[in-house]
């Protein structure tokens, strides 16, 4: 896994150069420029404990270069900024909310339909890198200026970190384009020691324009993270694209105490969505989405329509080690289509959802809901085989599950801790369920190498509307400490629910 890191931010070493004396300087300065490798430039990276490029304004400011006060025209976000998930708790996803100069739904830059609507909100992952996604930042150039008439910022000073870092990830974009190898801005890192480094922002290494055509530009020394469309680029036949830029922190034994976004004013004018730091000490090897390594086993067809069909939603196998830990599995759930304490589920594969503390421990971002699940059935009972991951206090609700009905009616199952749920690692002396019952007891070698078993939960829920058709299901997450788990659904007919009552 070392070795997969390496490979994933070794574009990112080639931004940095140190110049630990001043005949390092001189030597590069020497050197002819065609000679001198790619990233030999004297300004790809200063480490000094001098002043940064731009002059430092009042930290969580926008800095105007000539002026104490802002302009009357100061960029500020038309459309509300989402709230920041509690996914996103942990300090390595910066939170930029106090920088924002759009939204994501703005069309920021004046012409209509010129925005980020289509990017995925909340936390996302993109090339081993998590984000906490909201609104953006946006930095002055001169076409910003003369097209748009609005002042940008030509800095961003003070994001604060204050921790120790090994790595950094900036979900980046630029507005309008320059020539290759232009300058467009800068990174400045503050050490609590006094000391600065800088990270260029390079045209056409780091960062290229955001608009794109089929035979589009890709920067050398950053990577595509998302590409879509806007209702602007849509017209003309371009898409838009993010690209995500890794960089090692030079200093990572020194505490970086924040971060100045800096323009350059040149032509292209610098934008960033997010920024996310990896801290030198973490639980997790590295970020990334949740994936299905292994298949998920066929739907059987044994299965009848009442036992709802998961396919499409899983987002794990049940032989993945989901949380990026080897030996934490289900591999021992016997799969297809199993009779469990009276109750037959239809056993193919796991849909994680987020908690707070799976990020944190394991680094994988996790959908916070699943919604819409079909049924297209009428019940008197609905069945759902789960658990979760992590453990919250006995009686707090930790998700629900969301059931819509034909005539347009809502009705909420609530997922309690302790009362109908409980962590998927299970011991003897765990607290007795009260609405809820274990039907399925296992091993898998993580959980078992420390005294624990794997086990799964049936939740029965009475369908209050029996004789309404259920359309969909929702599976939501409450975001709190245990992060919620679902295996199976079963719909029990209301015919079936009385022939048990009469035996």
């Amino acid at each position: 896994m070392k070795t997969m890191r390496k490979v994933g931010i070794g574009l990112a070493v080639l931004g940095w150069v140190l110049m630990c004396s001043s005949a390092t300087a001189r030597a590069i300065a020497e050197t002819p420029a065609a000679e001198r490798p790619l990233n030999m430039t004297l300004d790809s990276i200063l480490l000094a404990d001098a002043s940064p490029v731009a002059e430092k304004a009042p930290e969580g400011k926008l800095a105007a270069a000539a002026a104490t006060d802002l302009p009357a025209n100061e960029p500020k976000p038309v459309h509300p900024i989402p709230a920041r998930s509690r996914q996103a708790a942990i300090p390595d996803l910066v939170d930029l909310g106090a920088y924002y100069t759009a939204s994501l739904d703005d069309d920021w830059l004046v012409k209509p339909g010129a925005n980020l609507a289509s990017l995925p909100k909340g936390v996302q992952a993109f090339n081993r890198a998590a984000f906490d996604i909201r609104g953006l930042v946006q930095l002055a150039g001169k076409a910003a200026e003369k097209e748009t008439g609005i002042a940008f910022p030509k800095a961003i000073t003070g994001i604060k970190i204050g921790a120790k870092v090994r790595t950094l990830h900036f979900l980046q974009g630029a507005s309008w384009s320059a020539d290759v190898d232009t300058k467009i801005g800068e990174y400045v890192l503050h050490y609590a020691d006094g000391a600065t480094a800088t990270v260029p922002i390079v045209y056409g290494r780091s960062v290229v324009d955001w608009w794109i055509n089929t035979d589009g530009q890709v920067p050398t020394d950053a990577q595509i993270a998302w590409t879509g469309e806007n209702e602007a680029s849509h017209k003309i036949g371009y898409k838009i694209q993010l690209y995500t830029y890794t960089v090692n922190n030079p200093r990572p034994g020194a505490e970086l105490a924040s971060i100045d976004f800096v323009s350059t004013v040149s032509d292209s004018a610098p934008f960033l969505v997010a920024l996310t730091y990896e801290p030198v000490k973490t639980d997790y090897e590295w970020f990334d989405a949740i994936k299905i390594w292994n298949a998920i086993t066929p739907r059987s067809k044994k299965a009848s329509a009442d036992l709802v069909d998961l396919g499409a939603y899983f987002n794990t196998s049940l032989d993945d080690n989901w949380f990026n830990h080897a030996g934490h599995n289900f591999q021992e759930v016997p799969k297809g289509v199993q009779v469990l304490d009276g109750t037959p589920f239809e056993l193919r594969g796991l849909i994680q959802l987020a908690g707070t503390q799976s990020l944190k421990i394991s680094g994988v971002v996790l959908p916070e809901a699943v919604k819409s699940i079909k049924v297209g059935r009428k019940g008197a009972k609905i069945h759902f085989l789960h658990a979760c991951g992590f453990s919250s206090p006995t009686g707090k609700k930790i998700g629900e599950y969301v059931i819509h009905y034909a005539n347009g009616e809502i009705r909420s199952a609530p997922i309690v801790y302790g009362k109908n749920v409980l962590d998927w690692w299970g011991r003897p002396d765990d607290v007795k369920l009260t609405e809820a019952k274990e039907v399925w007891r296992g091993n898998s070698p993580s959980p078992a190498s420390m005294g624990f078993y794997v086990h799964l939960m049936r939740y029965t829920w009475d369908n209050p509307l029996p004789d309404e058709e259920i359309t969909t299901i929702d599976f939501v997450s409450d975001v709190v400490e245990a992060a919620p788990q679902l295996m199976a659904i079963t719909i029990e007919p209301a015919q079936k629910s009385q022939e048990k009552r009469q035996h």
